[in-house]
């Protein structure tokens, strides 16, 4: 096996809760994640030797900068394989979003080199590996539906969402991850999600009950660009059971149970927010051009 074509599948944060800063620096935190088909394209080849990194993006850093190259590193020193690798990257999850989009990436990476390799690294042992070179890579390594706590390493597997469709919008405002996270610390009544009351609607399927209790505990105002909320405004006019800002933003994804309404919706606001587009969720964090689990 000398090359692989991967999907980098980007996630969304149906529920983020802050439960305190750690002696570490990290965050505590209490989140419910979904893997999406929204992806990046990841072209990972076998080398002699190195580590070398390209992409069709001149804004990305195509050194130890990018989370996949040091993803590529922490799988060469945990595993001892000799050897080395190529990776080519198609950008196709907006940066500054929330979306994952480099850490889904090193996620790619981790399970792309693990079979190029035959290194038989099982998932846990992929996530502890990512869980060493970003928070949101141990949950991308895994996919599907979880809840994911302490800094991103703790996760536990749960129901999948059901057949629905997810539109996603990002304004042309990104957010920095470092400054969402200080404005928390510094707000005196941030928005706290009703975790349980979610976790309820998942496991009994209501797509509404779920829309509802979508909430971001970053979802700030004064941080977040105006466009947020009335992004998220605008879907739930056009149909959708409940919307809410991802990560530390700035993108917003709207819950629909109907491919109609969601199309027009997304058509609405591609007009205004060209970074606009409709998927699925997906059980999958990394899978080949077809599909398939990798």
């Amino acid at each position: 096996m000398d090359g692989l074509h991967l999907r980098a599948n980007a996630k969304i944060n149906l529920s983020l809760d802050i439960l305190g800063r750690r002696p570490d620096g990290y965050h505590e935190m209490d989140m419910v994640m979904q893997t999406i088909t929204l992806c990046d394209e990841i072209t990972l080849c076998r080398t002699p030797s190195g580590i070398s990194l390209t992409g069709d993006d001149p804004t990305l850093p195509c050194d130890e900068r990018n989370i996949a190259h040091r993803a590529a590193r922490a799988f060469f020193e945990r595993t001892g394989r000799p050897g080395g690798c190529a990776i080519h990257i198609q950008k196709r999850i907006p940066a500054q979003a929330g979306l994952g989009g480099g850490s889904s990436d090193g996620a790619a990476v981790l399970r792309g080199l693990n079979a190029l390799y035959s290194a038989g690294l099982t998932t846990p042992q992929l996530c502890e590996v990512g869980a060493e070179v970003g928070a949101d890579i141990p949950f991308l390594v895994l996919g599907g539906t979880a809840r994911v706590g302490g800094f991103g390493e703790k996760l536990t597997p749960l129901p999948p969402l059901g057949d629905c469709f997810l539109l996603l919008s990002k304004p042309e405002e990104g957010v920095s991850t470092g400054a969402a996270f200080a404005a928390f610390d510094g707000a005196e009544d941030p928005p706290r999600p009703d975790t349980q009351r979610l976790l309820a609607a998942l496991a009994a399927g209501d797509l509404p009950a779920l829309g509802q209790a979508l909430k971001n505990a970053m979802q700030l105002p004064g941080v977040v660009p105006p466009a947020v909320w009335e992004i998220a405004r605008r879907m739930e006019e056009g149909g959708a059971l409940g919307a809410c800002m991802s990560g530390s933003g700035s993108a917003v994804f709207g819950l629909f149970d109907r491919e109609g309404p969601a199309r027009r919706a997304e058509a609405a606001l591609r007009e205004v927010y060209p970074q606009t587009v409709l998927c699925r969720p997906t059980p999958f964090g990394v899978t080949d051009r077809r599909g398939q689990p990798i």
